[in-house]
Order: structure tokens, then C-alpha cells, then sequence
């Protein structure tokens, strides 16, 4: 069974399953704290960080530490493709996309 995330008209992707954690009290000031931690350094990016936009980060950046998934993704890998786009057509960079990006340092 292949799992992909559908795309709605205007090609941005559809969430299709929920994920509900039971936390903690602890657990649960330390993701706002983490969270937290994250929107203030992405601060300037205009990106909104969410508990969501975080763990999904995370789960993401495991399953491409683990080989898991692809080590450049898609948005990286065609950036012709963008720069050609007209800038009414770009989408917004994610949360996890400009932490991939400051983490190489680009």
C-alpha cells in the first residue's frame, strides 16, 4: 500500500489522518516550551510554528536521519523549477523546509 498526501486545487497538500498524543503535564510545557523555542528563531521567516507543524518536523527529520525518506526534498531539489515560477505561483516555505534550510546553513 503506497501512502502519498493528496493535493487540493491549488496543488498544496491534504492532511488525511490525525494523530492525538496523551501527554503529560510535563511533556506538555516542554513541546510549548520547544515550540516556542521554534517559532521565536523562525520569528522573521513569517512561518507560524504549531505543536503540529513541530512533531510533524520531527517525524519527518527521523525518517530521513533513518533513510526513511528522500534526504533532499522536493523543494530543494527543483530549484530552477521555482525561480522560474512567477512569484504570484510560489507557496510559502513550511516550518520544516527553512529548518532543513538553516540547518545547512543556506
Amino acid at each position: 500500500m503506497t501512502m502519498t498526501r493528496s493535493t487540493n486545487e491549488n496543488g498544496r497538500h491534504v492532511v488525511d489522518a490525525t494523530l492525538t498524543l496523551r501527554l503529560t503535564r510535563h511533556d506538555r510545557e516542554l513541546l510549548q516550551e520547544l515550540v516556542a523555542l521554534q517559532a521565536a528563531e523562525m520569528a522573521d521567516t513569517g512561518v507560524e510554528v504549531t505543536a503540529a507543524s513541530y512533531v510533524r518536523g520531527l517525524i519527518r527529520h527521523e525518517a530521513r536521519t533513518k533513510g526513511l525518506l528522500d534526504s533532499a526534498p522536493a523543494s530543494v531539489a527543483a530549484p530552477a523549477a521555482a525561480a522560474r515560477a512567477p512569484a504570484a505561483a510560489r507557496v510559502p516555505a513550511t516550518a520544516s523546509a527553512l529548518r532543513r534550510r538553516a540547518r545547512r546553513g543556506a
